[in-house]
């Protein structure tokens, strides 16, 4: 059998197959001998026809039909061995180039060649934000907020800062409602709360010293970014009905300690607070380190990636997505009917995300064993007496079971994961991680992290009072290398 190769993009393998006359003659007996057994041949029992009554009766043609799919099958496994390649997925059938010799190409996807460039010169800056005194009294304020009360006015008034309002609310942008409502469906309820900062400016302005009662028209422009793209730079006009009005006691402030359950002082729990946003600006600065060390290592990495890697990236993430709304008593069939997908259709569309995650997993792996990252049996035995400890004695044993099966693996990954962070940080910024890792919980692991592929939460659909309110700052980051 003469094979002949040929390197192909996206970590390809074309192998022409030549077989020889003898192994080629044989399939063609072994074709003949089925052909007499399912026939009968006028002249011999089944299954004692020669093959040249066979061939006679039926064609070579008809033979070597009946023969290929074998003949290629066991030669291609021949060939694999011969060439000592390792498809990861199926081949292809190319041609048939001829029947005398037999010959066929056929294509195999291989693993993927990664070469990283100089990852170790990479170096980012560490610039946590520091904590400014509005910050923290922003935090206080919102800490202290959530143990609002509200109470019922003893007597009509206009309304004030601090107020809670039951309110109808409308939307317009070039004189068409924003509010999609069923014909005849009455108008929602929404509730505002006056504090200024809450609300659009013009919002909060109009709606100080009004009363129940009253409808009021705010005009507003809204930013060339806003999140709703029905909206972005437009004029928008609200039209707010006031329904009822309500008063925000907040408490006082040495009742917040006792309040949020901290033991101290009202300043140690002030100092407390600014601990923690400093932790959390030291904590999403690193992760910036990270996230641009990940960029940088993809700028300098050359990948040969086969599409079959991608396609299981896409459809491993699909079923993913699955696994999230079963949560919610949906099935991924229900999933994509909703939306109006086939499930081709959805790994498409994921296809180009499915191809950065694999990037990023393969790039990261190859500066795991570069940086010759491991764990011990010790470490992992470690990890999971750190897991169980929170367990009651009743769990404990199941928990153990847990982790001496697939959920070792689990750990495996999520402690290297760990070392990778590590060594990250220390590379691109020179520091140590501020953040002590939680220990891996039978229920689920950090592993994807290693990959970089904490997927980004799919933005909540903008309400029709979107426009009304400022966003939220982001305060923390839930992704992690």
């Amino acid at each position: 059998m003469k094979v002949t190769t040929e390197k192909l993009p996206k970590s390809r393998m074309s192998l022409q197959i030549e077989l020889d006359a003898a192994r080629f003659e044989h399939g063609l007996d072994q074709a003949a001998r089925r052909f007499s057994q399912k026939y009968q041949i006028h002249g011999f029992r089944r299954g004692k026809a020669p093959r040249f009554i066979i061939e006679r009766t039926f064609g070579r043609e008809a033979l070597i039909q009946d023969a290929q799919n074998d003949l290629i099958s066991k030669a291609f496994q021949d060939a694999i061995i011969q060439e000592e390649l390792e498809p990861i997925g199926p081949a292809e059938l190319d041609v048939i180039t001829s029947v005398d010799p037999f010959v066929f190409t056929i294509t195999v996807p291989l693993p993927p060649t990664v070469k990283v460039g100089d990852y170790q010169a990479i170096q980012v800056p560490f610039e946590p934000d520091e904590i400014t005194d509005e910050q923290l009294e922003g935090m206080m304020d919102a800490m202290r907020d959530r143990h609002v009360v509200l109470k019922e006015l003893d007597e009509p008034r206009p309304t004030q800062e601090g107020d809670s309002l039951k309110v109808h609310l409308e939307t317009f942008v070039d004189g068409e409602t924003l509010d999609e409502r069923e014909e005849g469906e009455e108008r929602g309820e929404h509730t505002l709360d006056l504090v200024k900062g809450r609300l659009l400016d013009e919002l909060y302005n109009a709606l100080i010293g009004v009363n129940v009662g009253d409808t009021v028209d705010v005009v507003s422009q809204m930013a060339e970014d806003h999140e709703d793209e029905r909206v972005r730079g437009k004029e928008v006009t609200f039209k707010v009905e006031v329904l009822s009005m309500q008063q925000r006691v907040l408490p006082l402030w040495e009742e917040l300690p006792q309040l949020q359950e901290f033991e101290g002082t009202l300043e140690e729990l002030r100092a407390k607070t600014r601990s923690d946003l400093e932790t959390t600006a030291r904590h999403v600065a690193e992760r910036k380190v990270l996230d641009t060390f990940i960029d940088h290592v993809l700028e300098i990495t050359e990948f040969d990636i086969p599409d079959v890697m991608i396609e299981n990236m896409a459809d491993d993430m699909l079923k993913d997505q699955g696994r999230e709304f079963a949560r919610y008593g949906i099935t991924l069939e229900q999933m994509l009917q909703f939306r109006g997908e086939t499930r081709e259709q959805a790994i498409a569309a994921l296809l180009p995300e499915a191809e950065k995650r694999t990037r990023v997993t393969l790039a990261l792996a190859e500066v795991v064993e570069r940086e010759e990252l491991n764990v011990s049996e010790e470490e992992i035995e470690a990890e999971i007496i750190r897991a169980v400890a929170d367990y009651s004695e009743e769990q404990r044993a199941q928990v153990m079971h847990a982790f001496q099966g697939e959920m070792r693996g689990m750990i495996f990954n999520a402690l290297i994961d760990r070392k990778l962070r590590e060594r990250v940080l220390k590379l691109a910024a020179g520091i140590e991680p501020s953040v002590e890792e939680e220990p891996v919980d039978a229920a689920g692991s950090d592993v994807e992290a290693l990959e970089g592929e904490a997927e980004d939460a799919e933005a909540p659909s903008v309400s029709e009072t979107a426009p009304v309110t400022r966003d939220e700052p982001v305060t923390s980051e839930e992704r992690t290398l």
